[in-house]
C-alpha cells in the first residue's frame, strides 16, 4: 500500500504540470471559491500527501490498533481512488492527474487489505466499519489538509514572511 501511494502521488506531480486547467476545472466542478495555489505548492502538498501515510503505514504494528489504521488509509486510498480520481475521469471522458495509479494500485491494494484483514479476522467487524467510515469520512480533510501543508511548504521555501 505504501509503494501504491508513493506511485500515485509521483503520477499526479508529474502530470498535473501538463494540464494546468485541471484543478481550476475540478474547483469550478466542486463549486468551490477558493483560490488555487501555486504549482509548487501542489507539490510539496503531494509530497507530504506520500511521506505521511507511508510513515504510518511503515511503522504500524500487527496488532488490532496498527490493523485499524491500515484499514483506514487503505480505505482512504480506494476512496481517493473513486473520488476524485475515476469519477472525474468517468464524468470528463478523459485522463485525470493519478487516474492510472489509483485505479491499477491504490483501488484494488486498498480493497484487497480491507478484505484480507476481514478474512485473516485481525479486526472485528465493527473495528472494520468504523476503520472504513474514519477513512472515507477523513477524505475531504485530509485532502483539504494537503493543500494547506503545500502552501505552507512551499511558502516557508520562499522565506516569505521572514524578518
Amino acid at each position: 500500500m505504501a509503494l501504491a501511494i508513493v506511485l500515485h502521488n509521483v503520477e499526479e506531480w508529474w502530470t498535473l504540470p501538463l494540464d494546468p486547467d485541471f484543478l481550476a476545472e475540478t474547483r469550478d466542478w466542486l463549486g468551490l471559491r477558493a483560490a488555487l495555489p501555486p504549482m509548487a505548492a501542489i507539490r510539496w502538498g503531494l509530497i507530504a500527501f506520500a511521506i505521511v501515510p507511508v510513515a504510518i503505514l511503515l511503522t504500524a504494528r500487527p496488532t488490532r490498533r496498527g490493523c485499524f489504521i491500515i484499514c483506514m488509509i487503505a480505505a482512504m486510498s480506494a476512496g481517493n481512488a473513486l473520488f476524485p480520481h475515476f469519477l472525474m475521469g468517468f464524468t470528463t471522458g478523459s485522463y485525470v492527474p493519478g487516474l492510472v495509479s489509483a485505479c491499477a494500485a491504490t483501488l484494488p491494494l486498498g480493497i484487497f487489505l480491507i478484505w484480507e484483514a476481514s478474512r485473516l479476522r485481525l479486526i472485528s467487524g465493527g473495528g472494520m466499519v468504523l476503520a472504513v467510515a474514519t477513512g472515507l469520512l477523513l477524505l475531504p480533510a485530509v485532502l483539504t489538509g494537503f493543500w494547506a501543508l503545500g502552501e505552507l511548504i512551499a511558502e516557508l521555501g520562499t522565506g516569505a514572511g521572514s524578518p
